[in-house]
């Protein structure tokens, strides 16, 4: 009896263990893959994803790398490889890819340095490849990689928008083939969102925006444009950005996971969907 009651002890102590070390940011991604299908595709793009901050370092970038290898692993839409390495940005290496993913890498131009390493990326990208970016990707270029930024579309300029705000956005294109996993023209999410020097709405397409006037906070725009999600032509090549992923959270929502998933995929032509500039519209609907 007492050798039955240490057995059944050390297992719940054994079970407690294993609860105690299971990923609470992984199991919350795996329960939002749930609502995402997986994909067909005759070939699947390799891409290489890039998560190395050289300013801020976001809390949210190792969710990053579990949700997009989490996600890969489920829709079979991308292969990822992952690295740190800025060495890996020459033209030998990206060869063997069909895209690249930045993951909150602020301040890049701290990171690549040498000619070689940014002519790589933006070489690769303007010759017909895919770039996604999510949020701390545009926080760098100007002043020092201006290049960079007319790539990404535009430069981290501050977030009056904080991330503990839930703030009220608008689906500009709703017809978008990366704005199906929106239910609605408006919604409200919570997320860091900034504003841009080195933005020009002429030169890119808007997807979702912030609704400034209905934030109850007020940024540098005199218009009021504040982009969050946009697409975009780099010469030959594809760019989508999204200014999510700030918060862990914005990691395992399941309509930010699908646009993110619409996005890298339109990035490396497995989507279609227009690139062409939409007008400013401040009488879009919003609550």
């Amino acid at each position: 009896m007492i050798l039955n009651i240490l057995k059944l002890s050390f297992s719940l102590l054994l079970v407690k263990i294993a609860l105690a070390n299971q990923d609470d940011d992984l199991l919350r991604i795996e329960k939002a893959l749930r609502e995402i299908d997986s994909v067909q595709s005759s070939k699947v793009p390799k891409i290489l994803v890039y998560s190395k901050a050289s300013g801020f370092a976001h809390k949210s970038i190792p969710t990053g790398i579990k949700s997009l290898r989490a996600l890969a692993n489920k829709t079979k839409a991308f292969l990822p490889e992952f690295t740190n390495d800025v060495s890996d940005f020459n033209k030998e290496n990206l060869q063997g890819f069909d895209g690249i993913i930045f993951n909150n890498t602020t301040r890049v131009e701290k990171a690549f340095l040498t000619p070689d390493q940014r002519n790589g990326l933006l070489n690769f990208i303007k010759q017909g490849k895919g770039f996604s970016g999510f949020h701390g990707a545009s926080d760098g270029g100007m002043p020092k990689w201006n290049e960079y930024t007319e790539m990404v579309g535009g430069c981290f300029d501050g977030h009056p928008w904080n991330a503990g705000g839930t703030w009220p956005f608008r689906v500009e294109d709703t017809s978008h083939p990366l704005c199906r996993s929106f239910s609605s023209t408006t919604f409200r999410f919570s997320d860091e969102i900034y504003q841009y020097k080195g933005y020009n709405r002429q030169n890119l397409r808007v997807l979702v925006s912030l609704d400034a006037k209905k934030s109850g906070k007020s940024g540098k725009s005199p218009t009021n444009d504040y982009p969050v999600s946009w697409v975009k032509a780099y010469g030959k090549g594809r760019v989508f950005y999204s200014n999510f992923g700030h918060n862990k959270a914005s990691w395992w929502t399941p309509f930010i996971l699908e646009h993110f998933l619409a996005g890298i995929r339109w990035s490396v032509r497995e989507l279609d969907g227009t690139l062409e500039s939409l007008p400013l519209n401040n009488k879009l609907p919003s609550k």
